[in-house]
Order: structure tokens, then sequence, then C-alpha cells
């Protein structure tokens, strides 16, 4: 089994990640951090799936679940962040520092290979601050001297009200910039 750390995977994006990884590599075990541990609503595929680890934990307490951690690891993908913060401070701590947990854990389990989750819009009247806190996480991740991948989807919607109203939106602006395309 290879070891793959999601840290923030009880998310929405982390969920359809785990799902699809999941799907396509039976030698896969995935270890989920997050605040929630397992989360209540939860795709059908991963209620009582047998590769996947739960662990609720503080991500900023690494000293709270490192000893918990698999010694060793083929990824790691930081899925912690957020596009609605309300000040520049929230947006650095949930969209920066998340990215430095993960160079620490690449360094302290000698984890080859990371992914950051960035992003290309935020919300109406938050698009500065996220973009900002985004780009900040990306110069941290790419000067770590780490492999580490970057995605920059420009809106990732489902059954989010909030992204849904967006969508249109976006599949307009599309139209002039390749860039912008709403992942489902």
């Amino acid at each position: 089994m290879k070891n793959v750390i999601l840290m923030g995977g009880s998310g929405y994006i982390g969920t359809h990640l785990m799902e699809e990884w999941l799907r396509i590599d039976s030698k896969v075990q995935i270890i989920s951090l997050s605040r929630n541990g397992k989360p209540d609503k939860l795709l059908p595929s991963l209620v009582n799936h047998k590769r996947v680890k739960w662990m609720a934990i503080d991500i900023f307490n690494m000293d709270s679940y490192l000893s918990k951690l698999p010694q060793e690891a083929y990824a790691i993908v930081d899925l912690v962040g957020t596009a609605t913060a309300n000040s520049k401070e929230e947006f650095e701590k949930l969209n920066v520092e998340p990215v430095k947990i993960m160079v620490e854990l690449m360094n302290k389990l000698n984890i080859p290979k990371g992914c950051y989750i960035s992003g290309r819009i935020g919300m109406p009247f938050k698009n500065k601050p996220f973009l900002e806190s985004k780009q900040m996480g990306e110069n941290y991740a790419q000067s770590s001297g780490k492999k580490i991948g970057i995605v920059k989807p420009s809106l990732v919607y489902g059954d989010r009200p909030d992204a849904v109203v967006m969508v249109p939106f976006i599949k307009a602006m599309g139209l002039f910039n390749k860039d912008l395309k709403p992942i489902k």
C-alpha cells in the first residue's frame, strides 16, 4: 500500500478527490486530516471504505498528530483553504499556513511529492485578499525546494449555493479567458 495524506480531506474537493483516487489506484491508502474527521455527509462510496483513515485533528497543532501518521507516505495534498474569510489575517491563516505545515510534514516524514490547491478567483468583494493569500501559498511552495504541484481551479462547484450562483458568470467570462472554467 502507498499512503497519501490529504490535509482537509473531509471537505468538498477532498472527498471527491479521495473517491477518484481510490477508484483508479488499488494500492493507495488515504489518511484524511481535518478538524471534523469523518464527515456526517459523505459520498456513498466512502462511508465504510477500508482504505481510508479519518483523523480529527487541529492541523495547526502538529505535535498532537505527527506520531499518529505513517512513517512513510507517497504524497501529501493541501486542500485546506477558504475563499470566504473575513480578514486578510484569516485568509493567510487558512490559505498560507497549511502550505507551511505541508512542507514541514514533507520534511519530517520524507514525503517526496506534494500538491497545493490554489485558486484563480474568489467570492465577490473578497477576491483580492483570497488571491493574494493563495499567491503567497504558491510562492512558499515553490521556494521550499520540494516537489510540489500547484493546481489553480477557477471555480469548483456542486451543490454549494454560493458557488452555483457564480457559474453562469464564470462560464461567460470563460469565452474571453480560457483559464476561467468552472469545474463540477
